[in-house]
């Protein structure tokens, strides 16, 4: 399976408001709620015609109990639902601390691939991705932001800067390399994020937003699983 692109492409920022047409790798996940509703949670990114990525914290019930919905920019409505037959979530540790909070999603029917449903492209293995760098976040905001897909951007920062103002209480996350950390570039209060929302350089999925602490009013920073640490394990995955 070719999964694997090298992360060679510069970032150019969406020209247009469609920004699914520049994404379209990016889709919903849904979670049926006690109330027999399926509420948008999270966002996952395409792999393959069977496969979609996103964090293991957005997958905690059953497979029943989720679902994605591809090629729409629109939350609850178009686009192709499919449903989950099983996530694998990254086997080491615990994503409840934020590290390794990645997760393969196998889908019961294959993706029917056209111009606004394709697989993302993921960086080679151990692809660093440096302090500095500009990347577009997509995403819907858990259903609370915007009713349909946006962008935004933020800049990485070093892990001993993430979460610089959270409460005294809290404690600040240590340089790692299976964590990246960013900041939005214009001080976005809301976040558009949701669990599972991909971080794109250029038209290449980089990193997974985690789904267990993301950026809020009282959150500096917002933390991702770099995919390249991952690489090896999820094309060994996605067969």
């Amino acid at each position: 399976m070719a999964l694997i692109w090298l992360l060679s492409l510069a970032l150019v920022g969406a020209a247009s408001a469609d920004y699914l047409e520049r994404y379209p790798s990016i889709v919903q996940v849904e979670t049926i709620q006690p109330w027999a509703f399926w509420q948008q949670t999270c966002a996952a990114s395409i792999l393959n015609s069977r496969y979609v990525l996103s964090a293991a914290s957005c997958f905690s019930a059953s497979p029943s109990s989720h679902r994605i919905r591809a090629g729409t920019r629109n939350l609850y409505t178009g686009g192709v639902i499919n449903y989950v037959d099983r996530n694998i979530n990254y086997p080491r540790d615990n994503f409840t601390a934020q590290f390794h909070d990645i997760s393969v999603v196998r889908l019961a029917s294959v993706i029917t691939y056209s111009h606004l449903i394709q697989r993302a492209a993921i960086p080679a293995p151990q692809t660093v991705i440096s302090n500095g760098l500009v990347l577009a976040q997509g995403g819907w905001g858990g259903g609370n932001s915007s009713l349909t897909l946006s962008v935004y951007y933020v800049r990485t920062v070093s892990g001993s800067n993430c979460g610089i103002n959270l409460p005294t209480n809290q404690t600040n996350f240590n340089s790692t390399s299976n964590i990246l950390c960013g900041t939005y570039t214009h001080g976005y209060n809301v976040s558009n994020a949701d669990g599972g929302s991909p971080w794109f350089f250029g038209n290449v999925t980089v990193g997974v937003v985690s789904g267990l602490n993301y950026g809020n009013s009282s959150w500096s920073s917002i933390v991702a699983t770099p995919i390249a640490y991952f690489t090896n394990w999820i094309v060994r995955t996605a067969v």
